[in-house]
């Protein structure tokens, strides 16, 4: 921790209000944001057109960033010791936009296995791995984390470690849905109000981070590449569901009953909508 006296305690004195204001608009945006996509799969009763490794990459990307930013930033929490609880409270809006990203994402995974299809049981399996795979990485990295900050040594070399594990993560966290998208012609439990939202909302948040005291590169990376390819995931929805409506082939997500019964979500399939 830092001294009372430290030149970012000094700092931290003299926040900027515009910056303060826009990532408190974030805060809530981000839970704004993705309340379309829990909505969706509760109206819906399914997780359908989801893909569990987008999921799962999302989580552990989402557990790195977390982990990334708490000790990147304990020397700003350190701080408010001497700072006021509303600098104290603005100086932190960083780490809680991230604790709360990470904690809205973490409820799909939930809404994900809870709703989903229970007839295929290979693929119901998988998906419940993939939320005991996701715990557990979340347990060990925070372990670790733990070990790192109590001993005071690397622990910006972990938090670097962390950051690029999330970049990389997250490079990779959108291809099994544009896939999956891709390869149902539709966007079904996915909800394209979310990306809507978070596409351009992922680019300011990314700057915002940037220009925050007590974080680096690895903090904002991870976000500016996942708002790059939500743009490109919201590209192919609409696409999708223009085609659709241009050839008069409507279809409504919202009723289970009108989905094919020989669909099958796994993308291990070679093709997902087959006949015997």
């Amino acid at each position: 921790m830092v001294a009372p006296d430290s030149q970012l305690c000094s700092a931290l004195n003299n926040q900027s209000v515009f910056n303060f204001l826009i990532s408190l608009a974030l805060a809530f945006g981000i839970v704004f944001s993705y309340l379309p996509q829990h909505l969706r799969i509760i109206s819906r009763k399914s997780s359908r057109g989801i893909s569990p490794w987008y999921l799962l990459l999302g989580m552990t990307s989402g557990t790195c960033s977390l982990g990334n930013v708490l000790l990147l930033s304990a020397d700003v929490m350190g701080c408010c010791k001497v700072l006021s609880g509303k600098l104290c409270f603005a100086a932190t809006l960083g780490v809680i936009q991230i604790a709360l990203q990470f904690s809205m994402f973490a409820i799909i995974l939930v809404l994900f296995v809870v709703y989903f299809p229970r007839e295929h049981t290979a693929e119901y399996r998988l998906a419940v791995n993939v939320g005991a795979v996701a715990i557990v990485h979340f347990l060990i990295t925070f372990l670790l984390a733990l070990i790192v900050f109590i001993s005071g040594k690397h622990i910006r070399l972990y938090a670097g470690f962390l950051g690029i594990e999330a970049t990389l993560l997250t490079a990779f966290q959108y291809i099994p849905q544009l896939y999956m998208t891709f390869k149902l012609r539709h966007a079904e439990s996915l909800s394209m109000h979310t990306l809507m939202i978070q596409a351009p909302g992922g680019f300011v948040w990314a700057l915002t981070l940037a220009l925050r005291q007590g974080t680096s590169w690895s903090s904002w990376l991870p976000y500016f590449i996942s708002a790059t390819l939500q743009t490109c995931l919201l590209s192919m929805c609409v696409y999708f569901d223009y085609k659709h409506r241009f050839a008069g082939q409507f279809y409504d997500p919202l009723v289970p009953e009108m989905e094919d019964e020989e669909y099958t979500i796994s993308i291990f399939h070679e093709d997902a909508e087959h006949a015997d």
